[in-house]
């Protein structure tokens, strides 16, 4: 299953930032185009297609382990894209890659959603995504 692809134009989101590898002028001392865009919010931008997928039962209860390859800088068009890779009665895992036009993959992450208490849709869930994951 394909999860919701996700794009959104990144933002610098820090505005005085105690890490300044986020401001502009001292991104560009140390070579990049400009201020990165905290992992925080990249971190966010790829769990947009999670929640689209599974609604709350990810929110509440799903995981998620993140690995940052390259920057996303401020302005960059971002696209998120993932797919189930694995599905049983334990629950779903999924996989998702963040990348720009500029760098290529700049971000993946790996997600579980853990079975409800009960069989079918848990509560809360998006009734398409949770339902055809655990179904196939």
């Amino acid at each position: 299953m394909t999860l919701p692809e996700y794009r959104v134009k990144a933002r610098n989101t820090a505005e005085s930032p105690e890490n300044k590898i986020h401001d502009d002028a001292v991104a560009r001392q140390y070579g990049f185009r400009g201020g990165l865009v905290p992992g925080v919010t990249v971190y966010a931008y790829l769990t947009h297609p999670l929640v689209a997928a599974f609604g709350a039962a990810w929110l509440e209860r799903g995981t998620a382990a993140v690995r940052f390859v390259e920057p996303v800088l401020d302005g960059e068009e971002l696209t998120v894209a993932g797919t189930v890779v694995g599905r049983d009665a334990k629950g779903v895992t999924a996989t998702l890659v963040a990348s720009t036009a500029a760098a290529g993959e700049c971000a993946t992450l790996t997600a579980t959603v853990p079975a409800g208490p009960r069989m079918g849709t848990p509560s809360g869930c998006s009734s398409v995504g949770y339902r055809d994951a655990v179904s196939r």
